[in-house]
Parts: C-alpha cells; structure tokens; sequence
C-alpha cells in the first residue's frame, strides 16, 4: 500500500501543530475534536459535514499510515505515538527557528 506524503513544510504544517496541542495530550483527539480547528464556521447542510469528515479522516489516515499516531482501542480516539511525538516536536521546532539558531546545534 503506497502512503501519501506528510507535507510538514506546507499543507500539513497546520495538523501537525494542532495534534500536538497540549488539550489533547492525555486524552486524544477524534475527527470532530480536528474539525473545529480547520473549519470556523459549522457546516451548512450534511453533505458539506460529510465532506469535512472525509477529508479529516483522509489526514487521520495519512498520519496512521506514517506511524505520527494511534488509535486508542475501543474508542474512536487518536494519540500521538511515541514516534510522532519525537518527528512532529523535531519538526516543528526546525520549522519555528533560525538557521543561526539550529547551525550550532548541529555541531
């Protein structure tokens, strides 16, 4: 099975900094907890909720896929894995300084 690409630099930049929010640290988050981050305003009529749900579980998915998170047995819940807890902290802390920053780190 092919895996979408994780765009950290663009489009999923955003996910990324919203999954790592500290409320959904000890109990997750589920597809509506994400909605309400990536859409203002609720959904017009079903169908537009449904494409939302879609496209959200779409990025759930792609997330799965890469190993960044977990489902919690029993529940419709998502955690960070370990691993995704590492990659995305890395990530964004790359994305959110100065070369002069990282450079003597990298030493």
């Amino acid at each position: 099975m092919e895996r979408a690409a994780l765009r950290p630099l663009g489009d999923d930049r955003p996910l990324l900094e919203v999954i790592r929010r500290g409320e959904f640290t000890l109990n997750g988050f589920r597809n509506g907890d994400l909605q309400r981050y990536f859409f203002a305003v609720a959904a017009r009529d079903l169908r537009e909720a449904h494409r939302r749900s879609a496209w959200v579980s779409r990025k759930l998915r792609m997330l799965r896929a890469h190993g960044l998170i977990c489902k919690v047995p029993g529940t419709y819940r998502y955690q960070l894995s370990e691993t995704g807890q590492k990659a995305i902290a890395v990530i964004l802390t790359a994305l959110h300084s100065t070369i002069r920053v990282l450079m003597p780190e990298a030493a």
